[in-house]
């Protein structure tokens, strides 16, 4: 088992103040994950995430220690959480510029293969999307939804996916 593990129960069960530790240790960073299991190191007694979580779970004394700790280091923790929050938005940032930086370059070939096959893919997909929902009387979410993917994803749509859109589909 891993400090993810433990930093999910935390999040999940232990309530204001060791919440935010549990979010120290499943973040992404690494010094907010060492500053997680220092935290939780020093109140359990234990450097195993295994026996760390085993006596947070059966002893209501060792989960007290980690919440007073916690509000100890309440600044130093929300630091951390915002390190990690500020370096994931950056990460989707620089993937949105990229994502849109091979798009321009495809749009503004000059090889007529390359600068068509994109619009032509999308065109043919939102066709077959339209007579499929014509030919079917109960279409299905999951196929609708791949053969909208490519005509949405061309028209902008690219990260609608990750929103209440997408979650339309997966849950079909």
């Amino acid at each position: 088992m891993s400090w993810d593990k433990v930093g999910e129960w935390l999040k999940g069960n232990a309530g204001t103040g060791a919440a935010l530790v549990g979010s120290l240790l499943t973040g992404n960073v690494p010094g907010a994950v060492a500053a997680g299991v220092s935290l939780v190191s020093s109140a359990t007694g234990n450097n195993d995430p295994i026996k760390a979580l085993e006596q947070l779970q059966s002893n209501p004394e060792t989960l007290l220690k980690l919440k007073e700790l916690a509000f100890k280091e309440e600044d130093a923790i929300r630091k951390h959480l915002e390190t990690m929050t500020r370096m994931d938005l950056e990460d989707q940032q620089k993937s949105h510029e990229e994502t849109q930086k091979t798009i321009r370059s495809g749009d503004n070939a000059e090889d007529i293969v390359v600068k068509r096959t994109r619009p032509l893919q999308s065109w043919t997909s939102l066709f077959a999307a339209i007579v499929y929902v014509f030919v079917n009387d109960a279409p299905n979410t999951y196929i609708l939804g791949a053969l909208l993917t490519l005509p949405f994803t061309y028209a902008g749509l690219r990260e609608v996916g990750k929103g209440s859109f997408g979650r339309m589909f997966k849950n079909g």
